[in-house]
């Protein structure tokens, strides 16, 4: 058996997009996953290929109150959860402004909110094993911004900096951490993000309204493989020592390194300016 095969994976996200790839991927292998989902339906048909594999849980991410006791039922479940992964979320877009309290609210709660909740509830688990895997998705989106996806942004800059200081935490417990940072990946991702249109005539010609004439236009085009990721994913928490963060995709090395540079390069030119508020001996 190799190390992939003697694992047990809990995910969220399971029926689609990269956390569906996963599941699939662990199941060929021989692994165990016990899939958190909204819609169990949608899993059947693998439920009937693997049953003795796969293990399906109810959980709508947006009822945060009943994460712990969802984690709790799925190490029960289980007996033994070894890799925690987070790969539900959504996109919401367009300008800050006119986005609704209530579509804002239910963002941070799926995710950013839910994959902390997660987290925390494994943790008591984890410890007890002395060994586990808490992986995240995040993206891009966690290093660099781009106009009418700001509540996106701050559920992505949100959870890498909370699972880096959670690495830090329990790097001593035998527990890792691992977030993933893909760039525009071949899923269904863009066809469920939830669209506030431009209303205010301003934001038509900001660069709110030049991103949405851009995204009409395809100028964001989808080069990630979803397989390759998942398989990535599944390779990255066989190492004795899994990376904090995992990138994947070209486009994504590209614009990480390229905001990360240009960051660096204006905290460098304030490096004096910054030195003047320090308090005099």
């Amino acid at each position: 058996m190799t190390a992939t095969i003697a694992k047990t994976w809990a995910i969220t996200g399971a029926s689609s997009g990269i956390g569906l790839a996963v599941t699939q991927q662990l199941l060929k292998q021989g692994s165990k996953v016990v899939a958190l989902v909204r819609s169990p339906q949608k899993l059947q048909s693998l439920k009937n290929q693997y049953a003795d594999q796969l293990i399906i849980i109810e959980l709508d991410l947006n009822q945060t109150e009943k994460i712990a006791s969802t984690i709790q039922a799925a190490f029960n479940a289980a007996g033994r959860i070894d890799v925690i992964l987070s790969a539900a979320g959504y996109a919401l877009v367009g300008a800050a402004e006119e986005l609704s309290e209530a579509d804002i609210t239910a963002h941070i709660e799926a995710n950013l909110l839910a994959p902390i909740f997660i987290a925390k509830a494994a943790l008591p688990f984890l410890r007890h094993q002395k060994h586990g895997h808490i992986m995240h998705i995040s993206s891009e989106g966690g290093h660099i911004t781009y106009p009418s996806a700001s509540i996106y942004h701050a559920s992505k800059w949100g959870a890498e900096g909370f699972f880096d200081a959670l690495a830090k935490e329990v790097q001593a417990l035998n527990i890792a951490v691992t977030l993933i940072e893909p760039g525009r990946i071949k899923t269904g991702f863009d066809e469920h993000a939830h669209v506030t249109d431009i209303a205010i005539e301003d934001y038509r010609k900001s660069a709110v309204g030049a991103y949405f004439r851009l995204l009409a236009m395809g100028r964001f085009p989808m080069i990630g493989d979803a397989e390759k990721v998942a398989t990535r994913i599944i390779e990255t928490s066989t190492m004795p020592k899994p990376v904090l963060r995992l990138v994947l995709g070209s486009d994504s090395y590209k614009n990480i390194t390229r905001e990360t540079q240009k960051r660096l390069d204006s905290f460098i030119a304030q490096a004096e300016t910054a030195a003047q508020t320090d308090a005099e001996d």
